[in-house]
């Protein structure tokens, strides 16, 4: 793996956030154990702080690995208005905010899990990458596989040299990183595609390992056939595709994880093939954020469901404004995130019980990662407690 990575300290880097005495991990400590062991780690998009609390709850009470994520997007679409300021402070008071609610959950389980934060999908914006590393993130995924040519081979070779200006930088401070080849669209798009020509975009081995070798990354994204959002047909997942970039990278020296974007409305059984063709990090996203405004909407006296239909008319206007389709309400969260805060204490804790419990489902029946934290060194509860 990645011979030019840093260890991840506080000598090294001084903007990691303090947690007990210690900092949170890269995802080079999370997947190298989960690739050795055959396991998945949920990498979570948590756009509100009920997804966070969640989700971490979950992972501690079931002494789990985590990766805890937000996208360069949902930076603007979600983070505004949940914190102050401009994309950079966004990303400082996520970053507190996460650190604070792990170090809450220490203090009251009396044990550490090993939890990474990953800035999700940076497309646009190069210089969030150094906003990440200086608020603390202790990862970053650059999403460079969208290029101005329909030629996939010039695709990675520009891919690589956008990449290679900012990885070694954040290697530099223990800052691990995922590239991605193949982009990796909605799933409503999908919609109108053949299978046959969904097969025919997925990754070409001999670019994964050629993007791998340029960039010398910490985790692979790959386009296999998962998508983002709700499915709308029955998903086609290359687990095949999967497991010979898994054996081609494995033998050329460069036993990179692999990343499968798209999780929601994958099948159990699903997530138990890609885990066995190789995959270790799994995006979801989507399902958390509409369990979020499905319980919101079910509050009792009726408010809750008014917000969210206005939530879903204001997107729905601001889609037809910039001429696309609209994507639903999640994509106005930060921007009713004080009306949201007004339904209460019951109906937000409503919310955070209700993704603890899918996410639960997640790490114990779908990635098999539970009681997976007490093999890293120094984390999980005994087994004995």
């Amino acid at each position: 793996m990645s011979n030019g990575l840093a260890e991840l300290s506080f000598q090294n880097n001084p903007y990691l956030k303090k947690v007990d005495g210690r900092h949170l991990v890269n995802l080079r400590t999370v997947l190298s154990v989960a690739d050795r062991e055959e396991f998945g780690v949920l990498a979570a998009n948590s756009i509100r702080p009920e997804i966070v609390r969640g989700v971490l709850r979950a992972a501690f009470d079931l002494n789990s690995p985590v990766i805890i994520q937000v996208a360069e997007s949902q930076v603007g679409y979600a983070l505004k208005g949940w914190f102050l300021g401009d994309g950079a402070q966004r990303l400082d008071a996520f970053s507190e905010f996460v650190a604070g609610e792990v170090a809450r959950l220490r203090e009251e389980k009396g044990y550490m899990i090993p939890v990474a934060l990953h800035l999700d999908h940076l497309q646009k914006q190069d210089e969030l990458a150094f906003h990440a590393l200086k608020a603390g993130f202790t990862s970053v995924e650059l999403d460079f596989s969208k290029q101005p040519t329909e030629d996939r081979g010039k695709a990675v070779e520009l891919n690589i040299q956008r990449c290679s200006k900012i990885i070694p930088e954040l290697h530099k401070y223990g800052i691990t990183v995922e590239v991605e080849e193949g982009e990796i669209g909605e799933a409503a798009v999908q919609q109108a595609m053949s299978e046959e020509e969904i097969r025919a975009q997925f990754t070409p081995v001999e670019h994964a390992v050629r993007l791998v070798e340029g960039t010398d990354p910490d985790a692979l994204a790959v386009f296999v056939g998962s998508a983002h959002g709700w499915y709308l047909k029955r998903p086609i997942v290359g687990f095949r595709r999967i497991r010979e970039i898994a054996v081609a990278l494995s033998g050329r020296g460069f036993p990179v994880p692999i990343v499968l974007h798209g999780g929601t409305g994958l099948s159990i059984e699903a997530f138990h093939k890609a885990i066995g063709a190789g995959a270790r990090k799994f995006n979801y996203a989507t399902a958390l954020a509409d369990i979020v405004l499905r319980t919101i909407a079910s509050e009792p006296s009726g408010k809750g469901k008014a917000l969210v239909e206005k939530m879903t008319e204001e997107e729905k206007k601001q889609a037809e404004e910039k001429g696309r389709k609209s994507r639903g309400p999640r994509y106005v969260l930060g921007q009713f995130a004080q009306e949201i805060s007004t339904l209460g204490d019951f109906v937000l804790k409503a919310a955070e019980d209700a993704v603890y419990d899918h996410a639960r489902g997640m790490i114990s029946q779908a990635l098999g990662s539970a009681e997976k934290a007490p093999l890293y060194e120094g984390y999980g509860r005994s087994p004995l407690r």
